[in-house]
């Protein structure tokens, strides 16, 4: 049973989906006829609108709620998403530095994938980008394992914070935080940043060499739906191409490197 004030998203086609809170007796309009919910209600179940259009009830995953939040900014889209977190290995109790909070997008699916034991330091700013991030955090969030700070660290070169496992960097001029990312993270951890032009990343692999990260390596995602249809399947026309370049890397000591002597 979907339990009152729960999430759920309304599927009736492609161009029409709904992620909703329930409320028993609720009634809201679309373009498809009114829609009320029932007393009871089921993940699974289909409910009619008043004009007879079907909205299936499903579960929202991830790619769900970071694509239905409110914003004012541009947000980390599901497909570089996947790739960011399988690079900076976060998993449940990684201790991971955001700068660039943006709409709190990316800081949702952080909170979810580090858990209940792991942290989540969301850096922005801009005050009222903040606010909304925390709007929209608070509206998806499954742990109280985020802190939003309102602050621009390439001001102080600092977090004031460290033994970090992972820095993902969104902000327009990231090789100016790659010194205070060198000095948050542990031995080996992990750096990302997400920019959309390549002039962008020239910069900062420059000064994340100098400053002290290995195996830099810079990738783009692009996805393509394929239709499916008996004896008719093949790719849509259309497809999702360039949104952004994502670069990696891994934090070393250079100035605590052991010289090996060959016997």
């Amino acid at each position: 049973m979907v339990k009152e004030g729960e999430l759920i998203f309304l599927y009736c086609d492609e161009k029409t989906t709904f992620l909703m809170t329930y409320h028993k007796n609720q009634s809201f309009s679309t373009h498809k006829g009114n829609v009320i919910f029932p007393q009871e209600l089921s993940f699974g179940d289909c409910i009619y609108s008043n004009t007879g259009a079907k909205f299936y009830v499903i579960k929202p995953t991830l790619a769900d709620k970071m694509m239905k939040v409110k914003r004012k900014t541009t947000i980390v889209y599901p497909k570089e998403a996947g790739i960011i977190l399988l690079e900076l290995d976060v998993h449940s109790g990684s201790r991971v530095i955001e700068i660039g909070s943006g709409s709190g997008a990316f800081t949702i699916l952080l909170s979810s994938i580090v858990g209940e034991n792991g942290r989540v330091f969301s850096f922005e700013r801009r005050a009222e980008h903040l606010d909304l991030a925390k709007k929209n955090f608070e509206k998806f969030k499954k742990w109280d394992n985020v802190e939003f700070i309102l602050k621009d660290p390439a001001t102080d070169k600092d977090f004031g914070l460290e033994n970090i496992d992972s820095v993902f960097i969104d902000v327009p001029e990231p090789w100016t935080l790659i010194e205070p990312a060198h000095k948050a993270l542990t031995g080996g951890g992990h750096l990302g940043t997400l920019s959309p032009n390549i002039e962008q990343i020239q910069q900062t692999v420059e000064e994340m060499t100098r400053v002290g990260f290995v195996r830099i390596r810079c990738l783009e995602v692009l996805t393509r739906g394929i239709r499916v249809k008996k004896n008719m399947t093949r790719p849509f026309d259309r497809m999702i191409g360039h949104t952004a370049y994502l670069l990696f890397g891994e934090k070393i000591f250079t100035n605590n490197e052991v010289l090996t002597i060959s016997e």
